[in-house]
């Protein structure tokens, strides 16, 4: 009788590993967890950074303020990136290359060209592309509904379809700013409607160009309202800011949906540069101009009266204008243009030194990815 010893072992079986983190099985996702707006930063930072030329994601990383190539963070900017055409290469180990979407995006040779590709880059995005030609002139519907169409008719998984919809409605809303349409088709004027937003289908007419948004980086102006001020920001503040190579904006130009606070502190947070017009130490501008300086914003200050600018800012930039100088409009137009330009080159000489950003710190498309965890 045979030992149960001399019996042939049965080879083991190895338990198949289990990754930790996300769900196993879990589909890629076929559209962009962030906004073209925020996946811009990819292509700008290789274009400042690097001259355009192609960057090793170690590298890249940095220049966006992550300090990992493996934060999920970085990698899905990069990966929406990579979606809406901007850039080829995605990874952590990826070297990251502009593609010509990216570049007339981020250098074009026109407004018009700018224009153009950004609506390609949308357009990119498959998903997006079937759902702009699905509603293309129409209203979309409330959300219940549009939540069901996106899942019954284009597949987009039920949990995914409120990103799905946030990342759409903003990407409509930054290319109307931009005046992006398609130059072959017939120029409408739609109605506004409270039912829902409008997809867009207005042409891009060579007058309208300059009508709309023509830079991509922002910046937020803190001021009073008003009186002569208003006056200013339309012959002054704007003109300068627009010579200095950005798009100005200010609180009384916000219509997005959420608080006046939410709107603002949002434009402060994406603005490249802020300007602040601290006479008469108006309540409201120094409630803003706190939160630019929590979020590590570069600020440029102008004041007509010096005993306006608080005693521990004066250091930093700030032009004083004189009212009675019968040039002073010329002047301080000339001097917001220079200040905002040298603030763009050099920017922490515009941040007081307790509140310049270390690297990795806040960006303002963390909380957009974030949510989508």
């Amino acid at each position: 009788m045979k030992d149960a010893s001399d019996e042939p072992k049965k080879p083991r079986v190895k338990k198949p590993k289990v990754a930790r983190g996300r769900p196993t099985g879990a589909t890629a996702w076929t559209f962009p967890k962030v906004t073209l707006e925020q996946a811009l930063q990819i292509p700008k930072a290789i274009e400042e950074e690097n001259a355009g030329n192609p960057m090793p994601a170690d590298m890249l990383v940095k220049a966006v303020g992550f300090n990992q190539a493996n934060d999920w963070r970085f990698l899905d900017l990069v990966r929406a990136a990579n979606q809406y055409g901007l850039v080829e290469g995605s990874g952590a180990t990826a070297t990251v290359r502009l593609e010509q979407i990216g570049q007339d995006v981020i250098a074009p040779g026109s407004p018009q060209q700018r224009q153009s590709a950004l609506l390609s880059a949308f357009r990119n995005v498959e998903e997006f592309k079937k759902v702009e030609d699905f509603y293309k002139g129409k209203k979309l519907p409330e959300d219940e509904f549009f939540e069901n169409t996106l899942f019954r008719q284009f597949h987009i998984p039920r949990d995914r379809v409120k990103v799905f919809i946030d990342v759409f409605t903003r990407n409509l809303d930054f290319l109307k700013a931009f005046r992006a349409g398609d130059p072959d088709e017939p120029a409408e004027d739609p109605k506004p409607s409270t039912n829902g937003a409008l997809i867009p289908s207005k042409s891009i007419m060579a007058e309208d160009a300059g009508k709309g948004r023509t830079f991509l980086d922002t910046c937020f102006v803190m001021m009073p309202f008003g009186h002569w001020f208003d006056t200013y920001y339309k012959e002054l503040f704007a003109p300068a800011i627009k010579e200095a190579g950005m798009e100005p904006l200010r609180a009384d130009e916000l219509f997005s949906t959420g608080t006046v606070i939410e709107q603002i502190w949002e434009q402060i947070r994406k603005a490249k540069i802020l300007l602040a017009d601290l006479t008469g130490k108006n309540a409201n501008v120094f409630y803003e101009l706190g939160l630019a300086h929590a979020d590590h914003k570069p600020v440029v200050f102008t004041s007509g009266n010096l005993e306006d600018v608080p005693f521990d800012l004066r250091h930093l930039r700030v032009i004083i204008y004189d009212i009675h100088d019968p040039f002073w409009g010329e002047k301080l137009k000339a001097n917001l243009a220079a200040y905002l330009k040298n603030a763009k080159n050099e920017p922490e000489k515009s941040i007081p030194q307790p509140f310049r950003p270390t690297r990795g710190e806040d960006k303002e498309f963390n909380d957009g990815l974030e949510r989508t965890r």
